[in-house]
């Protein structure tokens, strides 16, 4: 039998505190994970660019963590890009901003985030949105089921109501 590796973990992010708190924030979870972050649109793009090309591969990402307000091209940006890659079909994207505007969480649907995290959801909020992907990533393909999850924003007020 082949053992797997940790599941990957993207975060792109262009404040190193936030970074920072994210990767701990997710390491209270309590599972194995690879964690990679990039600092801004461009370097996910040239990461991500990998994942969308060669299906073959060994660690898709579980998810992507997206702040929406970056230096550059902005959140919204990169989400429009991983949706219009054929091979990132299966990617989900949480936004991960500070931002509870109700133009940016109609936003982040309507480019097909499949959800929106406020800076700095409760660890049971972090960790029900990464056990969802955990379970989609389980399902066998094609992998359609997450990108039509109903659509969440969490916080740390209702992270167990609205994770289900």
């Amino acid at each position: 039998m082949v053992e797997l590796p940790p599941p990957l973990l993207v975060a792109v992010d262009d404040e190193p505190d936030d970074v920072f708190f994210l990767r701990r924030l997710i390491g209270k979870v309590g599972w194995a994970h690879q964690f990679q972050p990039f600092s801004n649109g461009e370097a996910a793009i040239a990461a991500l660019s990998n994942f969308a090309n060669n299906e073959n591969t060994p660690v898709f990402p579980l998810v992507c963590l997206l702040d929406i307000k970056m230096v550059g091209m902005s959140g919204f940006d990169l989400l429009k890009w991983i949706r219009s890659q054929r091979g990132l079909d299966a990617l989900p994207v949480i936004m991960f901003s500070s931002s509870d505007h109700p133009q940016d969480v109609d936003t982040a649907r309507d480019l097909g985030a499949q959800g929106y995290l406020k800076k700095y959801p409760s660890v049971e909020a972090m960790g029900a949105v990464l056990n969802q992907a955990k379970e989609f990533a389980a399902t066998l393909p094609p992998r359609k089921t997450f990108l039509q999850w109903s659509y969440r924003f969490v916080d740390s007020s209702d992270a167990v109501t609205a994770a289900k």
